[in-house]
C-alpha cells in the first residue's frame, strides 16, 4: 500500500468497520479484482476467517462478489457509495437499538412500578433521623437548618449551649439575621434563669430583637427544642454520664411531630412574658441591689 494505510484504517474504524474489514477494503481498492485466497495472503487474515469477513463486507454493501469461470472474485464498491452505505447502515442500526431500548424500558416500567408501589411504605424510619455529638457538627447542622428555613423558626431556648465561643455565636447571629431579612419569622422562648446565668445571652437577645426576632421569657421550659418550617424538630438527648457538658442533638424530619411540637410552643408562647418587660425587671432588681 503506497498510501497512509494506518491513518485510513483508523478512520474506517471510526466509521464502524472492523480492522480486518478496513484492511480488506483498502486492499480491494488497489486492484480491480481479487480472489479470496489472494486477499487472505495480502491482508494476512487467517483462511478460516477470510470468507466470514468478506460476507460481512458484502452485507455492509462495500464489496461485491461475482463468478469468473470456476473462481469467485471480489471487487470494492466505489468509495463514495460504500461510505454512504456504511453511514446509512450505522444510522439504521442506531435507530433500531433505540427502539429496542424503548421496548425494554417500557417492559421494565411495567415490572418495576408494582414493586415500587408495594414497598414505598416500607421505609426505614432512621432515614429521617440525624444524630450529632460534637459541638462542631451540631453548629454546622444548625447553620444548615437556618439556611434552609424559609418561613418560620421556633425555639425553646435553654442550655446546654453549643455557642460557647465568640466564633460560633457570631455565625449563628449572622444566619439568624439573614433568615429575618429573607422575611422569615424567628420566635424564641427563653428560660428565665438562663438570662441571669449567662451575661452573653442577654446581649445576644438584645441584638437579635433589634434585627426582628420575637423574644419571650418563661420561668421554666420542659425541653430545649427547635422547630423549622413545621417540618424539622431538633432536641438534645439526655446525658447519662455524671455531669457531662457534652451534648448530643437529634434532628428529625417529621411533619406530624413538628406540628405537635408547634402546638406546645404556641401554648407556652401565650404563657410567656415579653423579653423587654423581663429585661426591665432584671435591670431594676440589679439597680436596687447596688
Amino acid at each position: 500500500m503506497s498510501f497512509d494505510s494506518v491513518n485510513l484504517i483508523r478512520k474506517l474504524l471510526d466509521l464502524g468497520l472492523t480492522e480486518r474489514e478496513a484492511k480488506l477494503y483498502l486492499t480491494l481498492l488497489e486492484k480491480k479484482t481479487f480472489t479470496a485466497l489472494e486477499l487472505q495472503q495480502i491482508a494476512k487474515i487467517p483462511r478460516t476467517k477470510i470468507y466470514e469477513v468478506l460476507q460481512k463486507m458484502m452485507d455492509r454493501g462495500i464489496c461485491t462478489q461475482r463468478s469468473l469461470g470456476k473462481k469467485k472474485i471480489y471487487e470494492a464498491v466505489e468509495p463514495a457509495v460504500a461510505l454512504e452505505r456504511i453511514i446509512k447502515k450505522s444510522e439504521a442500526e442506531f435507530l433500531e437499538s433505540i427502539e429496542n431500548k424503548k421496548e425494554i424500558v417500557g417492559s421494565l416500567v411495567k415490572t418495576l412500578i408494582p414493586i415500587y408501589d408495594e414497598n414505598k411504605e416500607n421505609f426505614n424510619p432512621l432515614e429521617f433521623i440525624e444524630i450529632f455529638k460534637s459541638k462542631d457538627q451540631i453548629q454546622k447542622k444548625y447553620i444548615q437548618m437556618l439556611q434552609n428555613t424559609t418561613k418560620e423558626l421556633l425555639t425553646f431556648n435553654k442550655g446546654p449551649y453549643v455557642c460557647d465561643n465568640p466564633g460560633r455565636l457570631d455565625e449563628q447571629q449572622t444566619h439568624e439575621a439573614d433568615l429575618l431579612k429573607r422575611g422569615g419569622v424567628c420566635r424564641n422562648i427563653y428560660e428565665l434563669h438562663e438570662l441571669v446565668k449567662h451575661e452573653w445571652l442577654m446581649d445576644y437577645i438584645k441584638e437579635q430583637v433589634r434585627h426582628g426576632q420575637e423574644a419571650k421569657v418563661i420561668d421554666y421550659l420542659p425541653i430545649k427544642m427547635i422547630i423549622s418550617d413545621s417540618e424539622i424538630v431538633s432536641f438534645p438527648l439526655p446525658q447519662t454520664i455524671g455531669h457531662s457538658t457534652d451534648i448530643t442533638l437529634v434532628f428529625i424530619k417529621h411533619n406530624q411531630l413538628a406540628t405537635a411540637s408547634k402546638m406546645l410552643f404556641n401554648y407556652l408562647w401565650d404563657q410567656a412574658r415579653d423579653f423587654n418587660e423581663v429585661l426591665n425587671e432584671i435591670n431594676l432588681t440589679s439597680f436596687a441591689n447596688n
